[in-house]
């Protein structure tokens, strides 16, 4: 049974931080390996300083390059309209059939937003959940969300890890307008990369 992690989002840009929590997931959990799927028209988040969708797939390219348990995926990318994680797992589900074990790769505040995204209960239906806590999260609205009926019939799904690393893709971009040396916080082909297309200017 092979068991595969998901990991979506802007990846706007993706980062070390989204690298370290899908390692981490990979080692804690036994993974196979992990996908990342980067968003095409996210449903949640304002489109301002939103790098163009190709672009934003390239530079996960980048980053992933070399290990063998990273691949990237064009799900959400290629499909119109806004991109709901329901109708990816659907996709994924069908792609890797029933057997296999899919896990959700997110961080806090995205689990403790669900309610509010298309068909969230369904989700449990296709997937496990890893949940990633870093400093500031937000525990108390993690623990109330826990205690609603729905969620809490399927809290065997929802694995929680602690991460270290805590990287803000917003203060990314605003360092990068302002041309400040993100060596430590982004991988330098991402980097050559944004210069190259003169992103986030």
């Amino acid at each position: 049974m092979s068991k595969i992690g998901i990991l979506g989002g802007t990846f706007n840009p993706v980062h070390n931080g989204h690298l370290h929590i899908a390692e981490q997931s990979a080692n804690e959990f036994n993974l196979d390996r992990v996908i990342f799927v980067p968003s095409g028209l996210p449903p949640h988040k304002s489109t301002e300083d939103l790098a163009p969708k190709e672009d934003r797939l390239r530079m996960v390219e980048l980053a992933v390059e070399g290990n063998p348990k990273f691949s990237v995926s064009r799900t959400e990318i290629d499909r119109s309209g806004f991109s709901y994680a329901v109708d990816t797992f659907n996709e994924l589900r069908r792609e890797f059939g029933e057997e296999a074990e899919l896990y959700y790769i997110m961080g806090m505040d995205s689990i403790n937003d669900i309610l509010s995204w298309r068909k969230p209960l369904e989700l449990f239906r296709l997937c496990k959940f890893i949940v990633a806590t870093r400093p500031g999260s937000r525990v108390r609205t993690f623990n109330r969300l826990m205690k609603f009926p729905p969620i809490k019939e399927n809290i065997k799904k929802i694995n929680l890890i602690e991460v270290s690393l805590n990287i803000s893709s917003t203060d990314i971009r605003r360092n990068l307008k302002a041309d400040q040396v993100l060596d430590k916080f982004i991988p330098k082909k991402v980097i050559e990369y944004i210069k190259d297309k003169k992103l986030y200017k």
